[in-house]
């Protein structure tokens, strides 16, 4: 992703701040707070401190809706600064910070858990960021992802949510936001990312240890991982 390109992605994801949350419930069939759930649910048998959250790619801060509220700090980040005024006004007790993946305003070794949903495949250098989580974790920290990942097969299932991603998404998302050139950057986003099992491999190249991988939907998908 070249600058210019991450730039045309937060001008995008800017304009459709405020329609956001409903689109994504619309356009699951209200999946998305199930995935959510079994997201954190899949995190909490694996954490051993909860000290501090850090939610990145935090969007309008829905994964503090889901995450356990025994943290003592909970941080999000994101370069969209429509997303975080939204988020702001939900989780007050929460701090939010401007900000990407790659360049991570946080110390070393402080975070107990990272977790990123739906937002990796907005990354601009994916492996970069995969070292900054890295950095900032502490030895035995997790980090967990939710993230949609091209169909693998041509079963029924998977030809129905293709087509559904693909050819409807892009306009019932465009209809509820006002912006199809969001929801065509979606499902484009979806078909051009990497297949699991590459993700598996780049997370362990920067020092993480895979010890969940769940499938959701026909192509949503948990990873659960630790710092080594």
């Amino acid at each position: 992703m070249r600058k210019s390109k991450r730039f045309k992605v937060i001008k995008t994801f800017d304009a459709i701040a405020d329609r956001y949350i409903l689109a994504n419930h619309v356009l699951s069939f209200w999946q998305d707070i199930c995935w959510r759930r079994n997201f954190f649910n899949h995190i909490s048998d694996t954490l051993e401190k909860r000290e501090i959250f850090l939610d990145v790619a935090t969007g309008t801060g829905e994964n503090f809706r889901y995450c356990p509220c025994d943290f003592k700090l909970r941080v999000g980040i994101d370069p969209s600064r429509n997303m975080l005024k939204i988020a702001k006004s939900r989780y007050p007790d929460a701090v939010f910070l401007e900000g990407i993946a790659e360049e991570l305003p946080i110390k070393d070794s402080t975070v107990d858990l990272i977790a990123v949903s739906f937002g990796v495949r907005n990354f601009e250098d994916r492996i970069r960021a995969f070292a900054e989580f890295s950095r900032v974790l502490k030895t035995g920290g997790v980090l967990g992802i939710l993230e949609f990942f091209p169909m693998e097969n041509g079963s029924f299932i998977n030809k129905a949510a293709s087509m559904y991603i693909h050819h409807i998404i892009p306009y019932l998302g465009g209809a509820i936001t006002g912006n199809f050139k969001a929801y065509r950057y979606l499902s484009t986003s979806i078909k051009n990312f990497i297949l699991p099992g590459m993700m598996k491999i780049e997370l362990e190249s920067k020092g993480f240890k895979v010890v969940k991988i769940d499938r959701l939907f026909p192509n949503v998908y948990i990873f659960v991982a630790k710092k080594v």
